[in-house]
């Protein structure tokens, strides 16, 4: 499964392209608290509302959770904002940090997933025509 594909009722969806993935704008969810410390790390608070249902009754109207993220991971949350493509914000990585395109990519792919995961960011898919 590719890193922006998805499944509904346990049928998989079509995966979107390579170029599609690159040229794809994260943008920072509404409701962030971003903290940043003297040496480079970041402390990102997410509070989002309890599901509806029976069970979230019983829970506090709204939930928070604390995220602590290195030197790195700071710096592209900075850059991003809702303006930068993947392929742009990997380019950052490449020339700040001397790595290689490869490595900065497979390294920021899986970063974008965790803070998705996590709630922080959300992606906007670009659909490109190939006629």
């Amino acid at each position: 499964m590719g890193l922006f594909s998805h499944t509904d009722n346990g049928e998989r969806s079509a995966e979107i392209s390579r170029e599609e993935a690159l040229l794809s704008v994260p943008a920072l969810n509404p409701g962030l608290e971003c903290t940043c410390e003297e040496n480079g790390t970041v402390t990102v608070l997410v509070t989002s509302r309890r599901p509806k249902g029976f069970w979230a009754r019983f829970q506090a109207p709204t939930r928070s959770k604390s995220y602590h993220l290195d030197c790195i991971g700071g710096y592209i949350l900075q850059n991003i904002d809702g303006e930068r493509n993947v392929r742009e914000l990997s380019q950052l990585l490449v020339e700040k940090y001397k790595l290689n395109q490869r490595e900065a990519l497979l390294s920021l792919a899986n970063f974008i997933k965790s803070l998705t995961q996590r709630n922080i960011i959300a992606i906007g898919v670009k659909a490109v025509r190939g006629d």
